[in-house]
């Protein structure tokens, strides 16, 4: 039990890895690609790529499988959306910062479904309020916050309603089908909005972004969403939620390496201040069975 609880803790840094790259290759894919065809292709992929092993297990789809997955999609669609649209404007590093927001955002919400929160929870909403500040600030007074960064706090909110509502239905149902249903809801929606917004694609730009799809589409969403459904079952929920929150470390990381992104000193500062936040408010309360709720 402890090899395979060591082998899975491996495994969510790696899933955190992954989904940290992934917002360097987004960022990337945006300079040959509209963003919402490239959410609709993403997801299409990482859809795809479940059906052979949803397939191969042949378990019985929950009565409430479409419902859970048709709302936990479309939060989820709203979230990758917005998202995907930040990343014109704002960097790889602050969008993965600021995505990770939801899990602050999550327990707050849950004060207004009668849901008490413990004092961790104020503490972290406060410092998380004053690192989003110093990370998004960039010297200038007229434009403390851009729009990118405003977009991607919106983006988290609908995150943190995605988590609530997979929290609701994920119990009663298997998790590569509850996957695979919000993952083609979003490609649906995704899909309709680029044609209703009138984005247009070539093979080219999918050659040109064939690199980043990929990517995005079969290991962020397809490998990686697998392997943490795997790893989570013999590791503890809050530890779990801690390493899944590296990928936004992870999104600096990367997006110093790969697309030389520079940062101030009160930049990295609002990062360390957000990530502490991130790790406050998933202490677990004696008296609630999970960090967020």
């Amino acid at each position: 039990m402890k090899k395979m609880n060591r082998l899975a803790i491996l495994l969510l840094f790696i899933t955190a890895a992954i989904w940290g790259l992934s917002y360097s290759a987004q960022a990337q894919a945006m300079a040959t690609m509209p963003p919402l065809i490239f959410v609709f292709l993403r997801y299409l992929l990482g859809t795809l790529m479940l059906v052979p092993a949803i397939l191969f297990f042949r378990k019985r789809p929950d009565k409430n499988l479409i419902s859970g997955g048709i709302i936990c999609g479309l939060c989820l669609a709203g979230g990758e959306i917005l998202q995907q649209f930040g990343l014109l404007y704002t960097s790889a590093g602050k969008a993965g910062f600021l995505t990770a927001l939801y899990v602050i955002m999550i327990p707050v919400i849950g004060v207004f479904i009668h849901k008490k929160s413990a004092w961790t929870i104020w503490c972290a909403s406060l410092l998380s309020v004053a690192g989003t500040y110093l990370l998004c600030a960039d010297g200038s007074p007229e434009t403390v916050v851009n729009f990118g960064d405003v977009l991607m706090v919106v983006c988290a909110l609908c995150f943190a309603f995605q988590f609530i509502a997979i929290a609701k239905f994920a119990p009663g149902a298997d998790a590569l089908q509850l996957s695979a249903v919000q993952f083609a809801v979003v490609a649906v929606i995704s899909g309709i909005a680029a044609l209703t917004a009138g984005e247009t694609c070539t093979f080219s730009d999918i050659g040109l972004t064939v690199g980043p799809l990929l990517f995005c589409g079969l290991i962020a969403i397809g490998f990686a969403c697998t392997i943490q459904i795997a790893a989570q079952k013999y590791v503890h929920p809050a530890t779990a939620s801690i390493i899944l929150s590296t990928a936004s470390v992870f999104a600096v990381l990367w997006g110093s390496l790969l697309l030389k992104e520079r940062y101030s000193l009160s930049n990295l500062i609002g990062c360390v201040i957000i990530f502490a936040a991130v790790v406050l408010v998933q202490i677990p309360d004696k008296k609630r069975k999970s960090p967020f709720l």
